[in-house]
């Protein structure tokens, strides 16, 4: 598996985005340590306000943690088979809350975009879709940049996302 594919699970990102606030907070707690030790070292009277500014930074790093929304937990997170046809790949049930208004692309899809927008929803790279689709890297893209201008997108999930409320990946 490739590391950026890894870096996309969203579990894996809030992981990381944990881990990093408390090692953040570790080493902002060193910080402040040593500082408070150098202050009573040198006969600094006011110490105690560095760890009580540590403490209250350290404060708000967890409240701001807590915030973060828990990942969804999926349980086909397994890679998919890049042998597998479209139609036979996994796709996640279908969302049970209609949008009130359905998204119309501008243009109609060609076979081939559509194509590009299933493996796009399922997760995989230009270079997994080029390597399935038999064309090149190049190719793939440009049928994004089409799929990303008739359904007014702006990222591939913004893509995907248009797509599934115009009623094109169900």
């Amino acid at each position: 598996m490739r590391v950026t594919a890894w870096l996309r699970s969203p579990s894996i990102r809030g992981r990381l985005l944990v881990a990093a606030v408390l090692v953040g907070c570790f080493v902002w707690a060193m910080v402040i340590l040593g500082l408070s030790f150098a202050m009573v070292e040198h006969g600094g009277g006011q110490w105690w306000v560095i760890p009580l500014f540590g403490a209250f930074v350290l404060a708000i790093a967890v409240l701001a943690v807590r915030r973060v929304p828990a990942a969804p937990s999926r349980a086909d997170a397994a890679p998919a088979d890049l042998s597998v046809p479209v139609a036979a790949a996994q796709n996640p049930p279908p969302v049970a809350v209609q949008p009130a208004v359905q998204r119309k692309p501008t243009e109609t899809l060609s076979s081939r975009e559509l194509e590009v927008l299933h493996h796009l929803a399922a997760g995989r790279t230009n270079a997994e879709i080029a390597k399935v689709l038999f064309v090149a890297p190049g190719t793939v893209k440009a049928h994004l940049n089409h799929i990303f201008r008739k359904l007014e997108a702006a990222s591939r999930l913004q893509a995907v996302a248009h797509a599934r409320e115009a009623g094109l990946l169900d």
